[in-house]
């Protein structure tokens, strides 16, 4: 296979993920084409027209299409200035997780609370505006929120994960999505939030995980894709559905 053909495969395999993880079938997942002139994207799962059982699009960074079956997204401009300006990023999703759409009319946000969040830190910036990003000064204006961070909450809209790889930008996603869960849980019954030494406690202590896992030669195994990802990847090939992670 091609890099193109791997990285289109990743994305369908992503956006079947995230299409059940998330409920959502209005989402769509995008990435960096190897020219770097150019973006992939494919959406969710958006309604079948006669003729068409797929959706899966390139463009420009003037959010030209080049080719692919069906429309760029009206929301491209979330890519294209993304990966402006973060060199680092290859990928990025945008769906509209609930419970993270939950904490932001709450105003809160996504941080570490348990050994699964750690990319989230001391909290994901918050976008907030509720509104469509549409042109290239809206998407401008999301990518500075964004900052460094694995992800960006649109207030009462969604979420925008990133990442290196599709793999990690959709895994990103996928745990954000599911923090919010049980942050939305933990709220109801009367948590007001970590504590400074909390966050320093769960950061130190996986730290330390994983530092004795290197002493031990217990570290990952080299492969090209997290065990989440080869996980839910398998499933989806094997049409099995898992329990969108509530607890």
């Amino acid at each position: 296979m091609s890099d193109i053909d791997v990285l289109e495969e990743e994305l369908r395999i992503a956006s079947s993920i995230l299409e059940w993880e998330m409920g959502d079938i209005w989402g769509h997942v995008a990435t960096r084409l190897p020219d770097s002139e150019s973006i992939a994207v494919k959406i969710f799962r958006p309604p079948e027209e006669p003729g068409v059982k797929d959706w899966f699009v390139r463009f420009d960074y003037s959010l030209n299409k080049l080719s692919g079956v069906g429309t760029v997204p009206m929301e491209a401009a979330i890519y294209s200035e993304a990966f402006k300006a973060r060199p680092d990023v290859n990928a990025a999703v945008h769906s509209h997780a609930p419970m993270c759409i939950a904490l932001s009319m709450a105003d809160k946000t996504v941080y570490n609370m348990h050994q699964q969040s750690k990319r989230f830190g001391n909290g994901v910036p918050v976008f907030p505006e509720p509104i469509f990003i549409i042109d290239a000064k809206e998407g401008a204006d999301l990518a500075k929120t964004l900052g460094q961070a694995p992800a960006v909450i649109i207030k009462g809209h969604g979420i925008v994960s990133v990442g290196k790889t599709v793999d990690e930008a959709c895994m990103n996603a996928l745990y954000l999505e599911r923090t919010a869960k049980m942050q939305c849980m933990a709220h109801m019954l009367g948590y007001t939030g970590p504590t400074p030494e909390f966050l320093q406690a769960i950061q130190a202590t996986s730290e330390k995980l994983m530092a004795r896992a290197r002493e031990l030669g217990r570290g990952r195994a080299q492969s090209k894709h997290s065990a989440e990802w080869n996980y839910y990847a398998d499933k989806v090939k094997k049409g099995e559905r898992w329990n969108r992670g509530w607890v």
